[in-house]
């Protein structure tokens, strides 16, 4: 089996087109492959095969405003010390990019920033420039980050190649899409989260790395018994001295948390090494649409074109907005007419794309983290410490301007 197998890419495709995070048994109970179902065993061997061969995560995708963050991309030219990046532990994302009408590259480094913090957020990076650690920061704060996926067996061969085969329909992320962006945007810790705050360190523990309780409980004690205990208020702490009893009340926690799907997450997400996939690129564009509507149907249309798209909205429907996508090599120049299409204003779409031999030397884990010890469940509110990340900002800084 190899990990383009078409029945794997089928079996992925299916698990981004429910609304749920679905366990291996549930996903044998609901998943069909020509009509028939798939044995337990048999998930359980597919979904630990592609873990092992193709770095497989599969998590459910948060709104990042309902545990009070601000969704933010940085965008930094001229990097001097890579370790500015590792700073603030509320990265999400990491990319190096080349602009394709200047040839310059550039870090791409997504945040979740506390809401209350963006001031201070800015300011980090204000400093940073005045230090001369960076040329030139543009910060891109958006509403929640939303992807498309494509059937992936329509867009990558069996032998590793990428490649569009025949038509694709993503009406149902489309949909999803529109939704989401019609709904009221705020930056608030909400309700579900409110009720119990536990599910912050579930959350950012499920993300990008841990698949079960079991290993989310191992990573949780694995930072100290002190964070975790501060959001039992009493009850936890005792839960922590009888064995699995504290197993069992963070699986309670986090089934009660799936229940309500839609109040706390947007939607499944698929991680997937795609770099060893043969004729594709990644490309990132910059515009402005004429509406909320238009940017949500212009980010269908390229989806068409890619294996996976991501969109990142303005706050404002007047703002930019951020279209990037994984596609076949072939499929940048049908993208690109549909941003043609779409864009609206007398400046140019901002195009680039990714530097992937950069962003492999360059990546470090740090760069992507988001420490959950940072929230308080008492106050329902997450530090920033604005003054101990400046410091460390100065500690970097050339030694011919220093004093």
């Amino acid at each position: 089996m190899l990990p383009y197998d078409p029945r794997l890419l089928e079996l992925l495709s299916f698990l981004t087109r429910r609304q749920a995070w679905l366990s291996p048994r549930e996903i044998s109970k609901e998943f069909r492959l020509g009509g028939k179902r798939v044995h337990l065993r048999t998930v359980y061997r597919w979904v630990n095969f592609l873990r092992a061969e193709a770095s497989f995560v599969y998590y459910p995708y948060p709104r990042a405003n309902v545990l009070g963050l601000q969704d933010v991309l940085v965008r930094v030219w001229g990097l001097k010390d890579p370790e500015i990046l590792g700073i603030l532990p509320f990265a999400s994302s990491f990319n190096v990019e080349v602009g394709l009408g200047d040839n310059v590259p550039f870090v791409g480094q997504g945040y979740w920033i506390p809401g209350d913090a963006m001031a201070a957020f800015e300011r980090f990076w204000d400093t940073a420039k005045a230090l001369r650690l960076v040329d030139r920061v543009e910060l891109f704060s958006s509403r929640n980050t939303h992807f498309f996926f494509s059937p992936f067996h329509r867009l990558v061969t069996e032998d590793g190649s990428a490649r569009l085969q025949g038509e694709v329909d993503n009406r149902h992320f489309e949909e999803l899409a529109r939704r989401h962006v019609r709904e009221r945007f705020e930056v608030q810790v909400g309700k579900a989260v409110a009720r119990s705050p536990l599910v912050i360190p579930l959350l950012m523990e499920h993300l990008w790395t841990h698949f079960s309780s079991r290993h989310v409980w191992d990573a949780i004690r694995e930072k100290g018994e002190g964070p975790i205990r501060a959001y039992g208020k009493g009850f936890l702490s005792k839960t922590l001295d009888r064995p699995g009893a504290a197993l069992r009340l963070l699986q309670e926690q986090w089934h009660s948390l799936l229940e309500d799907f839609d109040a706390v997450f947007l939607q499944p997400r698929i991680f997937f090494d795609w770099t060893p996939l043969k004729n594709s690129l990644f490309v990132s564009v910059k515009l402005r649409t004429r509406s909320a509507d238009k940017m949500v149907t212009c980010a269908a249309r390229a989806s068409e074109h890619a294996i996976y798209t991501s969109l990142k909205p303005g706050l404002r429907d007047s703002d930019p907005c951020l279209l990037s996508c994984f596609l076949p090599s072939d499929q940048l120049l049908p993208v690109l007419a549909v941003v043609r299409e779409f864009h609206s204003g007398d400046e140019a779409p901002f195009v680039a794309v990714q530097d992937v031999a950069a962003t492999e030397r360059l990546f470090q884990a740090s760069y992507c983290r988001v420490d959950w010890r940072l929230f308080d469940p008492a106050t329902l509110s997450w530090r920033f410490d604005s003054q101990a990340y400046l410091e460390r900002l100065k500690d970097l800084r050339p030694a011919v301007h220093r004093p």
